[in-house]
């Protein structure tokens, strides 16, 4: 069972990269007698709908990632057959994509995040303010003082 989950992991990511994809390029447009009509409401709305469904697979995908690196390792050691019930989850999530995550996501994640999402907002804030100043370190060009 320990191959069978990386195995899993993998498949799931290929999964999402794959899907989401999918949900990005936009709907095509009409050609009728010769003119470029604008897609339908319908193609956008369902549009609209899977890029719901995929933001929550990749933020159900993320926390579970999280919960791997820093929980499992803990868990693991109590439970018996852990790797097995993690595998069964992992085929879960993969077999019924948006309509297994979505749930998860509105009652089980976003009930939990909600009361800290100010101070999520500010961090996530934060890292990006002190990446942005990081790049523009690093793409400033130094050029060496000549001795005089």
């Amino acid at each position: 069972m320990p191959l069978f989950v990386p195995i899993l992991r993998m498949f799931m990511l290929f999964l999402n990269v794959w899907d989401t994809y999918k949900t990005l390029k936009p709907p095509p447009y009409k050609i009728r007698n010769g003119k470029a009509e604008p897609p339908s409401v319908r193609s956008v709305t369902q549009r609209k709908r899977d890029l719901k469904g995929c933001l929550a697979v990749w933020i159900v995908w993320c926390c579970f990632s999280v919960y791997e690196r820093h929980v499992e390792p803990i868990i693991s050691l109590f439970i018996p057959f852990y790797n097995e019930f993690k595998s069964l989850v992992i085929l879960f999530l993969i077999f019924t994509r948006a309509r297994g995550a979505e749930p998860i996501f509105l009652h089980i994640l976003r009930p939990m995040l909600r009361p800290y999402t100010k101070s999520i907002d500010s961090s996530l804030e934060l890292f990006r303010l002190i990446g942005d100043i990081l790049f523009a370190i690093i793409s400033f060009p130094l050029r060496p003082v000549a001795a005089l």
